[in-house]
């Protein structure tokens, strides 16, 4: 198949999903704003000095032309107010529309501009695509008659693996700098464990919009020398740092399937998340994680001493979260319904043509 992929080079998940298809033997060329990381391949599309909400409709123009070009069998298009927009506003067809958690469960239901955004992208789509059942029950809310499916991507088993070695107080964090992912709350509930092990460190990865008032934040409230922000970070070194984490912290104030989870799961980094419908979907308090209410810091310096507190659970928590990611996150089974589906989309489209 020839997939023209509209997303975020930028982002991870772009990169991942890419390789997937492409290691599949499938043409895959990839059309995004945002430039990828070096060896990436992205199409150019113009872009303007103006907010998203002008910046990503104004390049349609050029996309509809280089996809006319292209030729390609499906348009798969990731998160729905922007590259979705795209995909729906070029009028090509069969377009797959991939929801990532925010864009339906948050800004979807802000306003009701945001909305009918919303229904405009899943009402042209010919599938919409969600890694969880809250983001799918959303998804259907404005989707109409397109269908939705509900489709996990998990993770490349293989990669993310055990490491031999934890780092005994290797607290890890690998969520954007963004609001919905509230990492101020995970510095000021790991201020405390810090304080109380002195071997305790906390490391945060990731990037956004809120890294400098982040690392203000945890300068004025975690000892001096005991955290560090290492931005973003390669596959490898993500796998290297899960492998050795005694924990990973999530304090994401919404989600449908965590990516973070999942991999922290794989690697057996010991889960500490905040007690929402996505991260319950994959695990429960006191089995496999410990848990509390997000936006709680307080909650969230108990759940991190009392995952720290038992070696038995903790050893018996990780055997739990291997096996509940190779039963239910294989990305080779779970993509590969992603690309059945898309082999569908395509083959109906020939068949109307």
């Amino acid at each position: 198949m020839r997939i023209a992929t509209l997303s975020n080079a930028a982002v991870t998940h772009t990169q991942r999903w890419v390789e997937f298809f492409s290691s599949r033997g499938h043409e895959v060329r990839v059309w995004s704003l945002e430039p990828g990381p070096e060896g990436f391949a992205v199409e150019p599309l113009p872009v303007w000095p103006l907010p998203g909400v002008l910046r990503y409709p104004l390049t349609v123009p050029s996309l509809r032309a280089a996809l006319a070009r292209f030729a390609p069998d499906v348009i798969d298009a990731h998160f729905v107010p922007n590259y979705g927009l795209m995909g729906a506003l070029c009028g090509r067809h069969p377009l797959a529309v991939s929801a990532w958690g925010s864009d339906l469960l948050i800004t979807a239901r802000r306003d009701a501009l945001q909305r009918a955004r919303a229904r405009y992208v899943l009402g042209r789509a010919d599938a919409v695509i969600a890694d969880g059942e809250n983001l799918a029950v959303a998804a259907r809310e404005f989707a109409g008659e397109t269908p939705v499916h509900t489709l996990p991507w998990g993770v490349d088993l293989t990669r993310f693996r055990m490491g031999s070695a934890r780092e005994p107080g290797l607290l890890f964090s690998t969520r954007m700098h963004e609001p919905v992912y509230d990492l101020a709350t995970v510095i000021r509930g790991a201020r405390v464990e810090l304080e109380r092990d002195a071997n305790a460190r906390l490391v945060i990865a990731g990037d956004g919009a809120l890294r400098g008032a982040l690392e203000r934040l945890a300068a004025a409230e975690l000892p001096r020398g005991r955290y560090e922000f290492i931005g973003r970070i390669s596959l490898a070194e993500m796998v290297s740092w899960l492998g050795r984490a005694e924990v990973c912290i999530s304090a994401s104030r919404s989600d449908s399937t965590s990516q973070s989870l999942i991999e922290s799961m794989a690697c057996g980094a010991i889960p500490v998340v905040s007690d929402i419908e996505g991260n319950r979907a994959w695990v429960a308090a006191g089995e496999g994680a410990r848990m509390f209410a997000a936006g709680d810091a307080d909650a969230l310096a108990r759940a991190l001493r009392d995952a720290r507190s038992s070696p038995e659970w903790t050893a018996a928590a990780r055997r739990l979260n291997r096996e509940r990611v190779e039963r239910d996150a294989d990305a080779v089974k779970n993509l590969g319904r992603v690309e059945q589906l898309f082999e569908s989309l395509a083959l109906a489209a020939r068949g109307r043509d």
